[in-house]
């Protein structure tokens, strides 16, 4: 009976710990929270486009990251440092390439030539794209081709 409660007691206090350790904790914070890097990246890519709100979200192992929303609905993500993960159009709404690598532009300008970069994200060491007609590339660190996704 003893041993039933303690192993009770153990699986007790390890959910709630997974609990607590997996949980989101969202915060809006200002610009100024923002990592340099991060301002700089939206001052260079983003100039005219107002800043609507910025997110600092701790996720347990993961770490920090900024979500920050732009006025035209556009949503870009950083991860603790200020370096962009991800930049998201919302609906078909086309982003700017001035970051993206030109192999991943090149590529894109020369097989879907009247298609606009509505989102690209950095994933497992590749590049995920997703075009405004719906096409969803994935492109290495390099910039090179690998595949579509369906």
């Amino acid at each position: 009976m003893k041993m039933r409660k303690l192993l009770l007691g153990l699986s007790l206090l390890f959910t709630i710990t997974l609990v607590g350790v997996s949980c989101e904790k969202e915060k809006i914070v200002g610009i100024d929270d923002l990592p340099t890097t991060g301002s700089t990246f939206l001052k260079a890519h983003f100039n005219n486009v107002v800043v609507l709100s910025v997110t600092k979200e701790k996720e347990g192992l993961s770490g920090t990251e900024y979500k920050v929303l732009l006025d035209n609905r556009t949503e870009v993500t950083f991860d603790k440092n200020g370096n962009w993960k991800e930049v998201d159009g919302a609906g078909n709404i086309a982003i700017p390439t001035s970051f993206i690598l030109p192999a991943i532009v090149n590529y894109v300008n020369t097989n879907y030539p009247n298609t606009d970069f509505n989102s690209i994200e950095k994933e497992d060491g590749n590049f995920d794209v997703e075009l405004t007609n719906g096409l969803n590339l994935v492109f290495n660190n390099q910039g090179n081709f690998v595949r579509i996704d369906p």
